[in-house]
């Protein structure tokens, strides 16, 4: 774990904010989501697919279930007052199984005192 220009506790909360992502229980609600998400998120999924926020919140809560997700090796980033970004690596897990490695780059946008993923991109590691 490791912070570039953050303090303890923010690396600490983006990190909570990231992994929340990954919760089935929040994946699963909508409205959770939503609250996660900046209004202006786009993402550029691992498998290529480009998503606004409105697909995400349409597709992430119909996820078939058993898929869970692991993460590691996170590193957070100051860009600007109000900006940052969030690196790390994870895995899909399907029926217990850990799929292939995918590196992960979020961007996270302070907005009426608090923060909400603008940008993900998920780019799978190379073998």
């Amino acid at each position: 774990m490791a912070g570039q220009g953050v303090a303890p506790a923010l690396f600490d909360h983006l990190v909570g904010l990231e992994r929340a992502l990954h919760d089935p229980a929040v994946r699963a609600d909508a409205v959770q989501l939503a609250a996660l998400l900046d209004v202006d998120f786009s993402e550029i999924g691992s498998s290529g697919s480009v998503f606004d926020r409105a697909a995400a919140l349409a597709q992430i809560p119909g996820e078939r279930a058993g898929v869970g997700i692991e993460s590691e090796a996170f590193s957070v980033t100051a860009l600007a007052p109000g900006l940052a970004q969030v690196r790390y690596r994870s895995w899909y897990v399907i029926d217990g199984v850990r799929q292939r490695a995918v590196l992960r780059s979020s961007l996270w946008r302070l907005q009426a005192q608090a923060w909400r993923m603008l940008f993900h991109q998920g780019t799978p590691e190379a073998a």
